[in-house]
């Protein structure tokens, strides 16, 4: 019987001590405090207990049954969108009577509603302090970015930490503990690392406002509203904005973050899509883009009417979903000769590579470092800076193009037969040769309209002042004096005809607009005819016409633009030939063309006149002997027409020798 009693007592030790060693194993190390350890990450270190009801206080968890109760966190508090409460335990003790009595325990990120920190010490009593978005600024025990709570040693007993967090957000926790001398250094190296970064955003939004203000392209106000949005995003996840802007309203601090990131995400989408042209080069995916813009706005109104929560995973799924496609359509354009594509590839790769690195960071997998802890202010700083070099690639390309414009424009509307060059690499001299194209054309233009002005008002006045003649005296004037008034109206009248007749043409000529007709033609029959019309202004200056005419030289060109070419030279001879002189009229025919020339005894031409002969609106020093009008149309005219039916036109003249025109017009086949 003594044997099975001592037996029993062996077994229930045996049990007492595997629970003593699994008691022991349930709860966490106690957090040994030294010196010279500046930062302690509380990774892994914490125990964490969920309240899923959210109703349990400090007295509630410091009863036994909540203890137990407690299991080992590891990693950190990654819960994702949740309604309950999360108490985190953490027993600290100094090292020995030479450590540091004062410690500050740093809390990130400041999105989390409600953080309370209850101090636990040994002799009973109890320090609480609180922080989180939910509370203003100015209410906080120590001013800084981060949730910061203030630890007093005074002891090397254990002290228990409990830490309550609760928040509509996405609830993740990453905590250190810090020596006050090395958290004020690391402080400032922070506080300079973020004045650089507001810097480069700041100076990146002037830059591009200037721009803007420059250049009106809707890709660049599409970047200033991304680039104010990243920027106000990163400072509210810095916590800045509680900090500088918002310290007494709260409710505005909880609700930015989130009002914000769909704003990001749209913002990006309305950038890329109109810089990269998008609806020209990948209508499909422009479409996606603005679907994705669609859902982004309703997320937006969704979080100021309170249902964050419930859009937050549609809003996760659409800006995964989206990186997966921007990376693509932005090299897929590089690739496709839009250089720009390239850069903002590059951008957004190095933004989503921050924003992963912070996530990856938070999910656990990686521990963290500068480079997760800043991962999305350096990927946005450095976006910012590469989307305003994209910038000024694509308004250099729009200058080129713009330029290139201009000049395919100036062409076509001046029909002029010398091409620009398309090559051109100074954009200065391009400019300025579109500068004296445009006064060359306001020139023409007023020259035309001074032309038509002055031509057209002597003829009309002239018949205007006639026609009320015959009509007050008719009854009192002879009949030969009403036919010599209605004679003269009649000429003002051709005269005006005539004018009309060169403006119109000319006008067809350079508009493209006139359609000849080639056709097989007798060439000396027609100047023959044209030369027989003028006999009664040849008598009235006493011109006399000498013709070599060769029989039979067939040309082929249109029959109206033929005479009008004979009707002009020979006009002009008639012109400015004095009286008494004589007109030599000559046809012969060469290899391919058939040739007439129109020669006079008139003052010729000086080599100045000779440069531009065949001008539109031109003004020779030379003047009509008689008076006649002369509207600087005719040659123009000649030279245009006679190209237009294969032909050439040539002058030959000496100053006081007249002049010798020479046309040639292909022969009949």
């Amino acid at each position: 019987m003594t044997e099975v009693r001592n037996t029993c007592f062996r077994l229930l030790f045996l049990l007492a001590f595997c629970l003593g060693i699994c008691g022991t194993g349930a709860h966490a190390a106690i957090l040994k405090l030294d010196n010279g350890k500046n930062e302690i990450p509380l990774r892994s270190a914490f125990q964490i207990y969920e309240d899923k009801s959210a109703q349990l206080q400090i007295a509630d968890i410091l009863k036994p049954a909540s203890t137990t109760e407690f299991r080992p966190l590891h990693g950190n508090l990654s819960a994702s969108f949740s309604t309950s409460a999360f108490w985190l335990k953490l027993d600290v003790q100094r090292s020995g009577a030479n450590s540091a009595q004062q410690w500050l325990m740093e809390l990130s990120p400041v999105i989390l509603d409600d953080i309370r920190l209850y101090h636990v010490s040994p002799d009973g009593s109890m320090t609480v302090h609180r922080a989180g978005d939910r509370l203003p600024f100015s209410s906080l025990e120590l001013r800084h970015r981060y949730p910061l709570f203030m630890l007093q040693l005074p002891d090397t007993q254990v002290h228990h930490l409990y830490l309550r967090i609760q928040s509509s957000s996405a609830v993740f926790l990453r905590a250190s503990l810090w020596e006050s001398h090395a958290f004020v250094e690391s402080s400032n190296q922070v506080s300079i690392f973020m004045g650089i970064y507001y810097g480069v955003l700041l100076a990146m939004i002037v830059y591009n406002l200037l721009l803007a203000i420059s250049y009106r392209d809707v890709a660049l106000r599409y970047y200033l509203f991304l680039s104010c949005v990243a920027l106000l995003a990163g400072m509210s996840l810095n916590g800045h904005v509680a900090m500088y802007i918002l310290p007494d309203w709260p409710e505005l601090v909880d609700i930015l973050p989130s009002f914000l990131s769909p704003l990001v995400v749209m913002s990006s989408t309305m950038f890329i899509a109109s810089f990269l042209r998008l609806h020209e080069k990948m209508p499909r995916i422009n479409r996606l883009f603005i679907f994705t813009q669609i859902i982004c706005a309703c997320v937006s109104l969704a979080v100021l009417a309170g249902y964050y929560q419930l859009v937050a995973p549609l809003m996760q799924l659409t800006g995964f979903a989206l990186m997966m496609v921007i990376l693509p359509v932005c090299l897929l354009v590089g690739l496709r000769g839009y250089r720009p594509g390239y850069i903002v590839f590059l951008a957004s790769a190095t933004w989503i590579t921050g924003l992963s690195l912070v996530a990856l960071r938070n999910m656990g997998v990686l521990e963290p470092s500068w480079a997760t802890e800043y991962g999305f202010q350096i990927g946005s700083a450095v976006e910012a800076i590469l989307l305003a070099l994209a910038q000024a690639y694509h308004i250099s390309l729009m200058k080129i193009e713009h330029a290139q414009t201009q000049a395919t424009l100036l062409e076509i509307s001046q029909r002029t037969e010398q091409e620009l060059d398309a090559k051109v690499r100074q954009r200065t001299a391009e400019l300025a040769e579109a500068v004296a194209s445009l006064q060359k054309l306001d020139k023409d233009k007023n020259d035309f309209l001074g032309i038509a002005a002055h031509d057209l008002k002597n003829p009309l006045t002239s018949i205007i002042g006639m026609s009320d003649l015959l009509r007050k005296l008719q009854q009192d004037m002879p009949e030969q004096q009403r036919q010599h008034y209605l004679e003269r109206i009649s000429n003002s009248g051709q005269r005006m005809m005539r004018i009309i007749s060169n403006l119109l043409d000319v006008n067809a000529l350079d508009s493209g607009h006139l359609h000849l007709k080639l056709q097989s033609l007798d060439l000396s029959q027609i100047l023959q005819d044209v030369a027989q019309q003028y006999t009664e202004m040849l008598k009235a200056k006493d011109l006399q016409v000498i013709l070599d005419i060769q029989d039979g030289v067939m040309i082929r060109a249109d029959f109206d633009a033929c005479v009008q070419i004979i009707d002009n030279l020979l006009s002009n001879a008639v012109k400015y030939s004095p009286l008494g002189k004589r007109i030599w009229l000559n046809v012969t025919s060469t290899a391919g063309f058939g040739v007439f020339q129109v020669r006079d005894e008139g003052p010729g031409l000086s080599t100045a006149d000779q440069q531009h002969l065949f001008e539109k609106f031109s003004k020779l020093s030379s003047l009509p002997t008689a008076g006649e009008h002369s509207s600087g149309l005719g040659l123009s005219i000649v030279k245009k027409l006679s190209e237009a039916c294969g032909g050439k036109v040539d002058c030959e003249s000496v100053v006081g020798q007249g002049c010798n025109f020479m046309v040639e017009l292909p022969l009949a086949a």
